[in-house]
């Protein structure tokens, strides 16, 4: 953006201030992973999936364990992360850590010796993670873990033996706060819903839905209220359906038969053998469940329950008459409003569309049009907030009455949207990459509270960190830390939010394939960009020791290379850089310095030139500068005081004035401002 000032002007305003983007690791390729506390998140290491922490600075970004390979989070207990992980000497079990080294152990060996028990189908309850393991005697089965060796026992042999009573992730466990319900697979009934109370007594058969060892394969549950469940699930007559059940087998039973007889409601036959599943998920708005169904008619369908066969209806076919390929109707990513919700809708041929429903087939409605040239949807940045102590997200709306999501148009290709639910306040919020490229994919994303941080392309910095507030002004490139034209691809976590009060986030600088690791306004690896004078000499040190080193450069090029020595650069191969008579083709130039393979922080070089005053005040006087130097175009201003008086005509790359200093302009001339005005 160029802000051009060409009449007699006086500004008064502020500093920008921002916090600082800057890297705490470097080429461990981490990755947020869970949330330990409000100050500490595991991280794993996607070179070899070790596990780590971090409390979002340098020095609390630490390695664990050198032996434990991560697979996967089960759940927090008393402040404390249970995970799957293995090691060469014990097979895949379950460990657990409370970000220390010392507190990062095998909570227990089920499956002892070097074969794994392999835990999956996590899901905590009460202050306990139930999950399921493979024991030598019992085959896969239930169990329990209150965090304690002594505590993690099985619930119960399902299955007398070794042959287990389901596959790995197979059990759909699932709550609704009082006791689980889950499948598992007898000889005598099949895949059938089971329900548990923690206990071997309290863990029974609920109901064989599909008498006789066919399977009736419960799945897909969902609490509409506290005493009802909905699932799905099929039975010797009515093919797949949706159920429910209240905990008692006679509770236990068929909602509606939408599509009556066998073919079921939840899926077309593409072809003989072949099922296409229309059936997504459900969601819940105004104690009402919405779910796509297939009632033998249309594969567009919209329905509504509160649980009862009455009130199981057809609300809208979205897309009359479709068949296949099955029209995408994203019910499972709506955004609740008051009074209604939206969604994206897609015929996957020509449209891409944004909807409304308020429970009734009148206020299902075509919201607003979009392009189809991306071949995609309105796609909502769902604002998670995840409570990791108790497992549970709510998604409150942003600012209290908006959503963002991303769109395509012919005219700005795939940008950044925000609503609030009416057409006047459903807008672009930018067109980041100007004209018909996209300037967003689906981001990777993350919500602060008043902000929402996101990866973007406008087409000059490559995919980098963005920031908006929902306002075109308030959007902007937060940080450029591939520089130049290279992509950082940040990976955000949108359900981890914050450490510390801190964004904490992946990126790639491009000095190779690892990625590292940032933080917004946090204690850093890397120092704040350093701010020679063009001309003078300059001195950078690393602030690592060791007996060799080689101090390195980023360009601009996305990554790396040696420095040798020459007219410009001398120390090269020694702990303190030289850089004389500094050239302006610097600007944005980053120094590191690689002592025996680890880095130093990055120095990132820029131009500052500061008003002085000290002679008069006029713009065009060097002496008026703190650089001895009329302002140009490698250089940011700063006016902290007096009013300087532009009378040639100037440019610079950015502007900051602070509260009480002006600037006037006078007629006739102009100042070019190459990227903001504070």
């Amino acid at each position: 953006m160029k802000a051009l000032l060409t009449t007699i002007i006086v500004l008064s305003t502020f500093i920008s201030s921002q916090a600082q983007v800057t890297q705490i690791n470097s080429n461990q390729s981490l990755e947020a992973t869970y949330p330990l506390n409000s100050t500490k998140t595991i991280l794993v290491s996607n070179l070899d999936s070790l596990i780590w922490v971090t409390d979002a600075t340098s020095a609390g970004t630490v390695r664990l364990s050198n032996t434990i390979r991560f697979e996967e989070s089960a759940g927090l207990i008393s402040g404390k992360l249970l995970f799957r992980g293995t090691t060469a000497t014990i097979g895949s079990e379950l460990y657990i850590t409370d970000g220390t080294s010392v507190g990062t152990t095998l909570l227990k060996d089920i499956y002892t010796g070097v074969q794994s028990s392999a835990p999956a189908d996590f899901l905590l309850l009460n202050g306990i993670i139930y999950f399921s393991a493979v024991t030598l005697a019992e085959g896969r089965e239930l169990w329990k873990t209150n965090g304690t060796n002594s505590g993690t026992t099985l619930v119960k042999d399902i299955v007398t033996g070794s042959t287990g009573s389901n596959t790995e992730n197979g059990y759909e466990l699932f709550t609704n706060g009082t006791y689980l319900l889950f499948a598992a697979n007898t000889a005598a009934e099949g895949v059938e819903l089971w329900k548990s109370d923690g206990t071997n007594a309290g863990t029974i058969l609920l109901k064989n839905i599909k008498t006789g060892a066919d399977s009736s394969s419960p799945k897909d549950f969902f609490t509409l209220n506290p005493n009802t469940v909905l699932f799905t699930a099929k039975d010797a007559t009515h093919g797949e359906e949706v159920w429910k059940t209240d905990g008692t087998a006679a509770g236990t039973v068929l909602v509606k038969d939408i599509n009556i007889g066998l073919p079921g409601s939840t899926s077309i036959e593409a072809f003989p053998g072949f099922n296409f599943f229309i059936f997504q998920g459900f969601h819940l708005f105004n104690n009402k469940l919405y779910f796509r169904a297939y009632d033998g008619t249309s594969t567009a369908e919209l329905w509504s329950t509160d649980g009862s066969a009455a009130n199981t209806v057809l609300v809208k076919d979205i897309i009359p008459g479709s068949s296949f390929p099955p029209p995408s109707i994203f019910v499972t990513l709506a955004i609740n409003l008051p009074g209604k919700f939206m969604f994206g809708v897609s015929d996957g041929i020509a449209t891409s569309e944004l909807w409304q429903c308020d429970g009734t087939p009148a206020g299902t409605s075509l919201f607003k049009s979009f392009s189809f040239v991306n071949s995609d949807f309105p796609y909502p940045l769902v604002n998670y907030q995840f409570d990791a102590n108790t497992g549970t997200a709510t998604t409150p709306l942003f600012q209290g009455n908006k959503f963002f999501f991303s769109a395509s148009t012919d005219a700005e290709g795939r940008e950044l949207w925000i609503s609030d639910g009416t057409l006047a306040n459903t807008k672009i919020v930018k067109d980041i990459w100007p004209g018909t490229s996209n300037g967003i994919d689906f981001p990777s994303y993350a919500f602060l509270t008043d902000s929402l941080y996101f990866s973007a392309d406008d087409g000059v910095k490559g995919n980098e960190l963005w920031k908006t507030d929902g306002t075109t002004a308030g959007t902007a490139l937060r940080a450029d830390i591939n520089v130049g034209a290279g992509n950082s691809n940040p990976i955000l976590s949108f359900f981890i939010g914050n450490t510390n009060g801190k964004l904490i986030f992946s990126a790639d600088n491009g000095d190779n394939a690892a990625t590292d690791f940032y933080v917004l306004g946090g204690s850093s690896a890397v120092v704040p960009p350093s701010t020679p004078c063009i001309g003078s000499n300059f001195s950078v040190t690393s602030n690592i020791a060791g007996a060799a080193y080689q101090w390195q450069v980023n360009t601009g090029i996305g990554s790396f290379t040696n420095i040798i020595n020459n007219a410009t650069y001398s120390g090269a191969t020694t702990a303190t850089l030289q850089i004389t008579n500094v050239p302006s083709s610097l600007l944005g130039y980053q120094y590191r310095c690689n002592v025996g393979g680890n880095f130093s922080t990055i120095t990132t070089i820029k131009f500052v030139n500061t008003w002085k005053g000290t002679v008069n005040n006029f713009w065009n006087n060097p002496a008026n500068w703190s650089c001895n130097r009329v302002p140009d175009d490698h250089m940011e201003v700063i006016i902290n005081s007096g009013t300087p008086i532009l009378n040639v005509n100037a440019t610079c790359i950015t502007i900051t004035i602070s509260a009480g200093a002006n600037l006037t302009v006078n007629p006739g001339f102009n100042l070019n401002v190459a990227s903001h005005l504070h």
